[in-house]
């Protein structure tokens, strides 16, 4: 690629009081060694010191805001109005980029003929961290990825952008609305993004993603659907017990096999 068509990649971290790990995030993105960044951080207003940690940094932030807003996936779509980049990524507060080289290895490697780029995530467990590579696109599986390892076309993003009425999928509803307007979707093998993957939002609210899933694909009116729902609330809340019963220890163990296929 001639350096003169090295494109602006916008990059928005979403954030609401979250002192601890909003420097880690800032960090990662100021350090990336691709020159063409505009970084964009919209916060929701926070009191407990992450305004501080911004304006610590603001020299280094093109754009940045803190004002009361609808939620997660509002902030995102101001981002989004915002950003002036072809491609945006968002690295909201707590995740981070793999490494300072992310985004270049990815300028390098993609085909930016595409509308949607995707890559690996490093999952960081407290038993350990492994590298997941996602699965191929499909109509059953139309977001293999995390929203951390991807960029999108702001094209794209403007046109779309998220749906406010989804508490936690409306990146999933993104996607597919991406992928059954036939999207142009393009993987990568660069290891993009860690991500923490038992504590956050999604980690812990598998019923509402599930149903949230079910109104993104038509499916919640069908009684096959509900019968599968409802098996789904029965399994998962029986899991959760046996969880507090076992020693923690023993969960450890089942960690370390289910996602480092080693005990």
């Amino acid at each position: 690629m001639n350096i003169n068509e090295y494109p602006l990649i916008t990059v928005i971290t979403v954030a609401y009081n979250v002192y601890s790990t909003i420097e880690q995030t800032i960090l990662s993105v100021i350090n990336q060694t691709y020159p063409y960044i505009e970084y964009i951080i919209i916060d929701g207003g926070s009191t407990d010191g992450t305004i501080d940690i911004i304006k610590k940094y603001s020299s280094k932030i093109s754009y940045w805001i803190s004002e009361p807003d609808k939620g997660i996936y509002d902030a995102m779509n101001k981002g989004i109005h915002i950003a002036k980049g072809k491609w945006i990524n968002f690295m909201n507060s707590g995740d981070t980029f793999y490494n300072n080289n992310v985004i270049e290895k990815v300028i390098d490697e993609a085909n930016w003929s595409s509308d949607i780029i995707y890559g690996n995530t490093n999952l960081l467990l407290s038993c350990g961290e492994t590298i997941i590579k996602p699965q191929n696109i499909s109509s059953k599986n139309y977001m293999p990825f995390g929203h951390q390892a991807v960029f999108s076309s702001n094209k794209l993003m403007k046109k779309y952008k998220f749906d406010i009425n989804f508490k936690i999928c409306a990146d999933k509803n993104f996607f597919y609305t991406a992928y059954k307007n036939y999207a142009k979707f393009e993987y990568v093998d660069v290891n993009i993004s860690n991500y923490e993957a038992e504590n956050g939002i999604s980690a812990n609210n598998m019923p509402l993603i599930v149903y949230e899933i079910g109104l993104i694909e038509g499916k919640t009116k069908k009684t096959s659907w509900k019968l599968y729902y409802n098996y789904f609330i029965l399994s998962h809340y029986i899991k959760y017990i046996i969880k507090k019963i076992l020693p923690s220890s023993f969960i450890q163990h089942m960690r370390k096999f289910k996602y480092l296929h080693k005990f």
